[in-house]
């Protein structure tokens, strides 16, 4: 395994108006994309949109996509139904979804974007039957554990909550699929060959194909979101 970690923060976040058509003033952070990484993502962002704030409804044409709730409340609107939300929620789009999300809270709504290359979309996504997939609302934080290929057909494989007590450790080794580590709370580290990061709120780690890392529990614990993508094979 090499030692390759993508490390981003929530420093210098940007400012988008009127997100996809959408009303107010939203905050935005990339915290990886395709050109940092091997397989066929588009980006892992961290969004943030104000009470009274939101991302216009839009159709996804080329694309599937994961979004996780970190904190706040709102309504995720999925081809013309309105589903409530809130911290813990996961949101499946497939391909053809028009999907869109508003802050119905009074504090911001924080959420964590996951799009990706549909089936058929991309090199090494091959075309698949969708009729199968679903765009839903899952209560990820009671399940704990999702397998992409029960709701869409692309490269996604996996979305999880990892729970690390201190001193707990597990190793995320992109061998067959990347990994995309977003830290929601409590403290820890990611230890790689020659590098140790300090996780906490906010702290995010890419490992890229091949590399590896292992994460560990601080005092009080450590708990994340983690997402995982197949990588073509060939991919160096």
């Amino acid at each position: 395994m090499a030692d390759r970690l993508v490390v981003t923060t929530l420093d210098e976040l940007s400012e988008v108006y009127e997100m996809h058509g959408g009303e107010k003033v939203a905050r935005w952070k990339c915290l990886a994309r395709r050109n940092n990484l091997f397989g066929p993502w588009e980006a892992v962002e961290c969004s943030f949109l104000p009470p009274g704030g939101a991302s216009g409804v839009h159709l996804h044409s080329r694309t599937e996509q994961f979004d996780y709730v970190v904190s706040g409340s709102g309504v995720m609107t999925i081809n013309g139904v309105d589903h409530p939300i809130t911290a813990g929620d996961l949101l499946t789009t497939c391909l053809g979804t028009r999907h869109g999300i508003r802050n119905a809270g009074d504090t911001d709504l924080v959420w964590l974007v996951i799009e990706v290359s549909g089936p058929g979309m991309a090199p090494g996504v091959p075309a698949r039957d969708t009729s199968g997939d679903r765009a839903e609302v899952i209560k990820l934080g009671a399940v704990r554990d999702v397998d992409a290929l029960g709701y869409l057909s692309g490269p996604l494989r996996r979305a999880r909550l990892l729970q690390l007590d201190q001193g707990q450790t597990e190793t995320l080794a992109a061998d067959e699929q990347e990994h995309v580590l977003f830290t929601l709370s409590g403290t820890g580290s990611a230890a790689s060959a020659s590098t140790t990061v300090p996780l906490s709120y906010g702290v995010s780690v890419g490992v890229p194909f091949l590399g590896s890392t292992t994460i560990e529990g601080g005092p009080g614990g450590l708990e994340s979101f983690v997402v995982s993508l197949a990588v073509p094979g060939g991919a160096r």
